[in-house]
């Protein structure tokens, strides 16, 4: 946290802050002008992915509420390409004070010492927008964020991103056994790499050249991923458009005793602008039979599994839920998760399509 003004501290630029947690000293509390102040807020994507167009939003509501008073200030690509565990690393940069605050998917938490979001990715469980969006919602979401109390961050806000599913090169996936001793990029998590392991594969995130160079290597199946990002892999890819694995979900996290420094209002202006921002990601979740049209109008290939072939999936990632559910709050959570799923309407099918519609 820093305040902008005459009194901030010029020297300490963004890259100091990153490596060591410096911070401007505090604005002077009597006989001056009220001051503008700043939180940064870390992530390792970047401006145009969906992730950053929340903090963008996030970052406008609060500007909005506190008539400028406090600003969002994002700082994207925090740990850059060729580093493996990237959303770890902003996770622990957010715990250890080197940002105020962070956007992190809930899938690296658990790494972390922090289990209370793995049942939302327990396989093939939430898929649909409808569902990610209550699991996000207050009545589920604010016992989950408060797991990250324990490790020095307080979690305001839970925003759905994209329904997560496998993307493959070469040849569709459409059974377990075309994963077998192979690889699947996908970023690091304890679950959804069990998930990804129930299948056959080997789950790596692949930094740097190691893709590519599997890729022409024949030793990666595919990636996990969403239709909005899969535009980005080096190859082009078919996805098996009706196996959803689990979700993406992103929690908007501030560190414990920057919150704690802060006047009443400006604690209030950031809870409020987390809660608007939620309601705002879930009315900006694309349709996911729309997201996959546009997909192969962008040079993808969308097939779909026969019900036989997603009762194959299903009953080889049974035992990732005999793991989960040896944790009472996460058996409770699947438990909690099935009953919303139970009533919930049918979504629009994906429709197989080619490159170009």
């Amino acid at each position: 946290m820093r305040n902008s003004g005459p009194l901030a501290a010029a020297g300490c630029v963004l890259a100091l802050l990153v490596a060591s947690g410096c911070s401007a000293p505090p604005a002077p509390t009597s006989g001056a002008a009220e001051q503008t102040k700043t939180l940064t807020v870390a992530t390792d994507d970047e401006p145009g992915r969906p992730s950053a167009a929340q903090i963008e939003e996030y970052a406008r509501q609060v500007k909005e509420l506190s008539g400028g008073k406090l600003l969002i200030e994002p700082v994207w690509k925090v740990v850059g390409d060729g580093m493996d565990d990237w959303d770890q690393a902003v996770a622990r940069g957010v715990v250890a004070n080197h940002f105020d605050m962070a956007v992190v998917p809930v899938r690296a938490w658990d790494t972390e010492g922090v289990t209370a979001f793995a049942g939302l990715h327990a396989p093939f469980l939430v898929t649909s927008n409808s569902l990610m969006e209550k699991v996000a919602a207050p009545e589920i979401a604010d016992e989950l964020l408060a797991g990250l109390e324990k490790i020095g961050v307080t979690g305001l806000a839970l925003f759905p991103e994209s329904p997560r599913m496998l993307f493959a090169f070469g040849k569709p996936a459409l059974k377990p056994s075309d994963f077998a001793g192979k690889t699947v990029r996908a970023a690091r998590s304890d679950t959804t790499y069990a998930v990804l392991k129930s299948l056959g594969a080997t789950p790596d995130d692949l930094v740097g050249g190691q893709f590519p160079d599997g890729l022409a290597a024949g030793t990666v199946a595919a990636a996990e991923s969403s239709f909005a990002l899969a535009g980005d892999l080096p190859e082009p890819s078919i996805a098996t458009g009706n196996l959803i694995l689990y979700p993406k979900i992103n929690s908007l996290v501030v560190n414990a005793k920057v919150l704690k420094d802060l006047g009443e209002a400006e604690r209030q202006w950031l809870k409020d602008a987390a809660a608007g921002t939620r309601r705002w990601a879930d009315e900006a979740l694309p349709a996911i039979a729309d997201d996959a049209a546009r997909f192969c109008r962008d040079g993808g290939t969308v097939v779909t599994a026969t019900d036989a072939e997603v009762a194959a999936f299903k009953a080889a990632a049974a035992p990732v839920y005999t793991q989960l559910e040896r944790d009472p709050g996460t058996k409770a959570l699947i438990a909690k998760i099935r009953a919303l799923a139970s009533s919930e309407p049918a979504a629009a099918a994906v429709r197989p399509c080619k490159p170009g519609g």
